[in-house]
């Protein structure tokens, strides 16, 4: 028996369509360097929102990823992985969406940029309107406080 689609898995739509994505990523030293690329989300199956992307890293080069984002009945939540073509790591996240549908937070470990072992992320998708949405990225410091390291603005094309 297949899962049918339940009201949480509505909000997945917002995502869906061709977007423009231009980013500003923080880099160790302080400095800031502007990152530019596409994005193309479509459904699967009424319960996910897969997207397909292209975006420039930090030293110009490509990045290419996969992000899936759906909402598990089983465990009553919004779960999402994204992978891509820099990084041997799986991003599994956990999500949760503001009382007024607006924001999904996401959280997940993952290799830790500053350093050895692990640390906690959070990115955050923030709907500004039908045609703009953010994403903002963040890693948790040794003093429990989330650091934001990167900024994506969404336009619909």
């Amino acid at each position: 028996m297949s899962t049918k689609p339940t009201p949480q898995h509505e909000w997945l739509k917002k995502l869906h369509g061709n977007w423009r994505v231009e980013s500003e990523m923080m880099m160790p030293d302080g400095s800031t360097v502007q990152g530019n690329g596409t994005e193309t989300c479509r459904d699967f199956g009424g319960l996910w929102a897969y997207s397909e992307g292209k975006s420039s890293m930090p030293d110009g080069s490509d990045m290419n990823y996969r992000f899936g984002l759906g909402f598990d009945v089983t465990f009553n939540e919004y779960r999402g992985y994204m992978m891509m073509d820099a990084s041997s790591h799986l991003w599994k996240y956990n999500g949760s969406l503001s009382a007024d549908g607006n924001v999904m937070t996401l959280d997940c470990e993952g290799p830790n940029m500053m350093g050895e072992g692990t640390a906690m992320y959070r990115d955050t998708i923030t709907l500004i309107d039908e045609n703009h949405r953010t994403l903002t990225s963040s890693g948790q410091g040794p003093d429990g406080q989330w650091v934001t390291f990167m900024t994506a603005h969404y336009t619909r094309m």
